[in-house]
């Protein structure tokens, strides 16, 4: 075998446990603890491995087919030590695909729970501000429509008490006779003269008090 070790492919014992080997201290190889996939297997470049385990197994059957000592007893036993890891490889080549899309589906999963979470999240803030917002509004609507309504009800009374002659005196006295009302300067104005309002003649007046 020495004249075709230069030409054969360099594989790891196939009857190691799957996953990583090291050489003890005697040179003799043992397998070590089962390699453990990371989460993140999308770091791993599955198409240059594709590739090279394409390429290898070209090379292995190049071999092969040109090779006399592929037909020798102890040829065979390589050949299948190489055909077991090539379909050891592109088992493990499939496995970390498929792990990769699920690793990739629970990802875009996750991160669109996120993002639907963050967006409802965000929905409900703004709608509590704008309700908030409204609540606010409303509020000052009718504080501003109450201040309002009572400037009215004031300027109302204020005209209902104004003496309708002087426009400036409060009215405190009605007419005896015909019961109109001015103010007490205005009707010792008018005394033996006639009403304003209805022309009656104007013969005394008797004082009266607003209530609130």
């Amino acid at each position: 075998m020495p004249k075709y070790a230069n030409r054969l492919p360099k594989f790891e014992d196939t009857d190691a446990a799957s996953g990583s080997s090291e050489t003890t201290g005697k040179g003799k190889r043992h397998a070590t603890k089962p390699y453990t996939r990371p989460e993140q297997s999308a770091s791993i470049d599955l198409k240059s491995f594709g590739y090279q385990l394409n390429r290898l197994g070209s090379q292995v059957t190049a071999f092969v087919n040109s090779s006399d000592f592929a037909m020798s007893k102890e040829g065979r036993d390589v050949c299948k030590k190489m055909a077991s890891c090539l379909q050891r490889a592109s088992s493990y080549q499939r496995e970390a695909s498929e792990h990769l899309v699920d690793d990739q589906e629970r990802y875009f999963n996750a991160e669109w729970s996120k993002r639907e979470k963050a967006l409802k999240e965000q929905h409900e803030c703004e709608s509590e501000r704008i309700i908030s917002q409204l609540q606010f509004e409303k509020e000052q609507a009718l504080i501003s429509q109450r201040g309002e309504l009572q400037l009215e009800k004031e300027e109302a009374i204020r005209a209902l008490k104004t003496c309708t002659i002087c426009y400036d005196g409060e009215k405190n006295c009605t007419l005896t006779k015909c019961s109109h009302t001015f103010c007490e300067d205005c009707c010792l104005m008018l005394f033996g003269q006639t009403c304003p309002m209805c022309r009656i003649e104007v013969t005394g007046w008797m004082k009266i008090h607003w209530t609130d």
